[in-house]
């Protein structure tokens, strides 16, 4: 955004602000920056990609092939310029109030960022988007079995991931169920079994956020809550946003009258995640434990209001 365009947001009485949307991925989080997209005020980026959410099918798998050079470079870029660098790029994508980002950056991203390039020259405030891990990792399967298929960058990190994490534990799980762990399918479950530590590594990176001045971090939402709740949406845009915005009736209906956005599970199902878990193969009841104890999620996921007695049958 040029100075005329600064002086004009000014002179409008509305101040620019800045906010980041963290999630991991799988979280809805195509929905939530289209959704953020179609505010009247902001203007919103997605993805390592840092691309503007304008489109429905920005990371359909089409999208995806044609831009896999984009995408690898993002997954390097997010820790590799400051939160004002990214930001720029936002600005240059429209006029707005707010710019915002969601999925360019994940929690752990963020100490990272900050101890590179230090104190923001801009003041951000921050959510973080969650789902529960039985949904995310059905989402996450059914990804990367398309994934997997034409991203040999994905296909290589992650299996080297489900290797590393996995260990012996792999092998005994072949031998029980008379698994090919290497078959496309099981490999994506595993996959994304595995990847469930890259949210131990968003919880251990909580306690750092209140050292960053100039990163205010206002806590969770809920993928499972803001895709069906506008009252949830309307009340992270005013956190957002520090009730200086508002998500009127109008806004609210044509972001609800979408729809869905970017599944990635392969199936019509909407199973909640405990009739999702009681759906799973034996093995795959197996792996996702080993894993989801391996990172000791639970107790953080219960803290969010997540329910997991169905893993004690």
């Amino acid at each position: 955004m040029d100075l005329d365009d600064r002086v004009l947001v000014m002179q409008n009485g509305k101040t620019p602000r800045r906010f980041i949307y963290t999630s991991h991925g799988w979280s809805a989080s195509n929905w939530l920056a289209f959704a953020l997209n179609l505010h009247p005020d902001i203007v919103c980026s997605h993805s390592a990609r840092n691309m503007l959410a304008d489109k429905k099918n920005m990371n359909s798998n089409a999208n995806l092939k044609a831009h896999l050079a984009q995408l690898h470079k993002g997954y390097v870029s997010r820790q590799e310029r400051s939160f004002d660098a990214a930001y720029a790029e936002i600005e240059d994508m429209g006029t707005a109030v707010m710019y915002g980002s969601v999925h360019v950056y994940r929690l752990r991203d963020l100490p990272v960022v900050f101890k590179k390039f230090g104190q923001p020259a801009d003041a951000y405030n921050v959510l973080n988007l969650v789902r529960h891990p039985v949904s995310l990792v059905w989402s996450g399967y059914g990804q990367f079995k398309d994934l997997f298929r034409y991203d040999l960058n994905e296909l290589h990190w992650t299996s080297g991931k489900v290797l590393r994490e996995g260990g012996s534990f792999l092998y005994d799980l072949a031998a029980e169920y008379d698994l090919n762990i290497g078959e496309l399918d099981n490999l994506a479950f595993l996959g994304a079994c595995a990847v469930l530590g890259s949210l131990r590594l968003d919880l251990n990176a909580l306690p750092h956020l209140a050292e960053m001045p100039g990163i205010t971090f206002h806590g969770h939402t809920c993928m499972e809550q803001v895709t069906t709740a506008p009252a949830v949406l309307a009340t992270a845009i005013q956190t957002l946003s520090d009730d200086t915005l508002v998500a009127d009736e109008t806004y609210l209906d044509a972001v609800y009258e979408a729809g869905v956005i970017n599944e990635h599970k392969k199936d019509r199902n909407k199973f909640d995640a405990s009739a999702r878990f009681d759906q799973f193969f034996d093995w795959q009841v197996a792996a996702f434990k080993f894993f989801f104890s391996k990172y000791n999620l639970q107790p953080a996921y219960e803290a969010l209001g997540y329910n997991f007695d169905f893993l004690k049958n």
